[in-house]
């Protein structure tokens, strides 16, 4: 193991902070589970108030607050991840300068790349213990349906990676900093850039590219399909880039509970040659068309069948894409990072040999 790694490590878990904040997370994402599954079923019992419990309508409403409590799940550890990544790996170097201990690291038998990924490594490590302790949550939606373990493994994943990311960036920023709140203030101001603005390029590209035009109308899934436009600034921005590894974006089948990860589809539904507005009418539309409701029985609403629309995509998926661009700047901060710390250079052999040979 990494000596700078275990050190670190050996001394973050010999206080009393890291239990507490392992409680407090584990605690936060069972409270954030508890109301997610409140909230959609309470959406799913306004919506099938009068239909019976049982049959198709019982499947389709686990179905939906399945796939409500895996988003709803995602998206917050993403944002917490976005929130406190940056305050581990921001303090990792500056704070040796302030101690005055990063000279001891610069003079022992350690290299540079190895002191940096020693730092990266004790700043995920932990970060990494805090997802796994919530992993058995994300069991909950899996057994109500509506998605499946690969969903579950692919936004872990990306979670991950964008951690490693925001990490790498973080210490890139210690390295060159002079001061702890400089690097700190750095590390979160570039988050919030990296996010944000993100999305002011796509709101602005979405706006300024016109969707090809196909020169016929062709309707699918119930809605008119044009050629769509590439978003080129979707693949830079994480949470989108988790969205569409998690849940495919032109899975139009039926959704009793609306997904909260419906605002960060509409890009990629653009892309693939749909209107992002009209999201909301193709609920309706296909409880009306597609067999989702059908009025019998004097007008109450009946679940006759789940339908799910395949559709064809026009283009590849965005997550590869964004985790080429993670791995990417990962690769670039790190390079960069230790290239701020000065390690001597230790003599070849033959030179330590030569050198040894003269002294006697």
């Amino acid at each position: 193991m990494n000596p700078v790694a275990r050190r670190e490590l050996q001394e973050r878990f010999r206080t009393i902070r890291s239990p507490l904040v392992l409680s407090v997370w584990v605690l936060a994402a069972g409270v954030v589970t508890f109301l997610a599954f409140v909230v959609a079923s309470n959406a799913a019992s306004s919506q099938l108030e009068n239909v019976s419990a049982s049959g198709l309508g019982s499947v389709a409403a686990a179905s939906s607050i399945g796939r409500f409590v895996l988003h709803s799940l995602l998206l917050g550890m993403i944002v917490a991840i976005l929130f406190v990544v940056p305050g581990q790996a921001a303090v990792a170097v500056v704070g040796e300068r302030e101690r005055q201990t990063l000279q001891l690291l610069q003079v022992s038998q350690l290299s540079a790349w190895r002191i940096i990924f020693g730092k990266l490594w004790s700043a995920l490590a932990y970060i990494s213990l805090l997802l796994i302790a919530t992993t058995p949550l994300l069991v909950i939606p899996v057994l109500l349906g509506g998605v499946t373990i690969g969903n579950v493994l692919s936004g872990l994943g990306m979670v991950a990676v964008t951690a490693v990311m925001v990490g790498a960036v973080s210490l890139w920023l210690s390295a060159r900093s002079s001061s702890m709140q400089g690097a700190v203030l750095g590390a979160y101001v570039w988050t919030v850039v990296i996010v944000m603005g993100a999305m002011g390029l796509l709101i602005a590209e979405f706006f300024l590219l016109e969707p090809e035009d196909t020169g016929s109308t062709r309707i699918v899934a119930g809605l008119q399909r044009d050629e769509g436009r590439e978003l080129y600034s979707t693949w830079i921005n994480p949470i989108i880039g988790m969205v569409d590894a998690s849940a495919d974006a032109t899975d139009f089948r039926t959704q009793i509970v609306t997904s909260p990860y419906r605002v960060f589809q509409g890009p990629l539904v653009a892309r693939q040659g749909f209107d992002p507005s009209e999201l909301a009418r193709l609920e309706i539309r296909q409880f009306d068309q597609f067999g989702g409701f059908d009025r019998g029985f004097g007008g109450v609403p009946v679940i006759t069948s789940q339908t799910r629309a395949n559709v064809t995509p026009i283009r590849g998926a965005v997550w590869p894409r964004t985790l080429l661009f993670q791995a990417l700047l990962s690769a670039l901060a790190l390079w960069g990072a230790q290239r701020k710390i000065q390690v001597p250079r230790v003599p070849s052999r033959g030179l330590f040999r030569r050198r040894r040979a003269h002294a006697s």
